[in-house]
């Protein structure tokens, strides 16, 4: 009998014990569910983050390609139309230009994911000293219609070749499509500036003056004449 009453005592000047003799200290740890919380959200916020930054990655890859794909297209017109300017008129051939764009759809070393889609648009070869086409180039990021032209004149003594943007849904036109009135961005420093009202006046061609866009049949935004 009183070896259970010493018994009693010892746990009583070790502590008093709690429901099915757990300490307090054991029964309760009020911190610890803090300690838990706070893990939790620090794993969350990492999760988050990890999230955040990947589709960041992934915008600014999609904005890459699509600026190199605009440059490519820019690049390959402006080479068609120079090589097409050296001929005679006759000899021209503004289906090469359906060609080319269709080409360059299909360039997976441009296209990459294959959702990119270049078509021809409105021009004009049949110009003596002027080639100048349209084109739209299309892909998830953005539709973008630009102008490319190649200009010869004085007997090839004096040249002028360029490229301009007449819409883009990068430039905030997604609901419809209107001229653009502020440059496109590139990268690397380089902008596409928007086509400029005068090249619609009439007047002959010059390598001084610029494109006479509306003697090549371009309107001066989609859907417009």
């Amino acid at each position: 009998m009183s070896a259970d009453i010493t018994s009693h005592e010892a746990n009583a000047e070790s502590g008093a014990t709690g429901p099915r003799g757990l300490t307090p200290s054991a029964a309760a740890r009020p911190g610890g569910s803090w300690w838990m919380l706070t893990a939790l959200a620090v794993c969350l916020s990492l999760v988050l983050g990890g999230v955040v930054e990947h589709v960041i990655d992934q915008r600014n890859a999609a904005r890459e390609r699509y600026q190199m794909q605009v440059l490519t297209t820019i690049s390959r017109m402006l080479d068609l139309e120079q090589s097409q300017l050296a001929r005679p008129v006759a000899q021209r051939s503004s289906g090469a230009f359906g060609s080319l764009t269709g080409a360059i759809s299909g360039d997976q070393g441009v296209n990459g994911h294959g959702t990119l889609l270049v078509t021809l648009g409105a021009g004009s070869a049949a110009q003596p000293s002027q080639i100048a086409f349209s084109a739209t180039v299309d892909s998830p990021y953005a539709s973008t219609t630009l102008v490319t032209w190649y200009i010869e004149t004085d007997h090839g003594s004096a040249s002028n070749d360029g490229a301009c943007v007449l819409w883009s849904t990068a430039l905030g036109s997604a609901a419809r499509p209107v001229r653009a009135t502020t440059a496109l961005g590139l990268g690397g420093g380089e902008y596409l500036e928007p086509c400029s009202s005068r090249w619609w006046t009439p007047g002959p061609v010059s390598a001084a003056f610029g494109p006479r866009l509306g003697l090549a049949g371009i309107p001066r935004s989609p859907g417009s004449q």
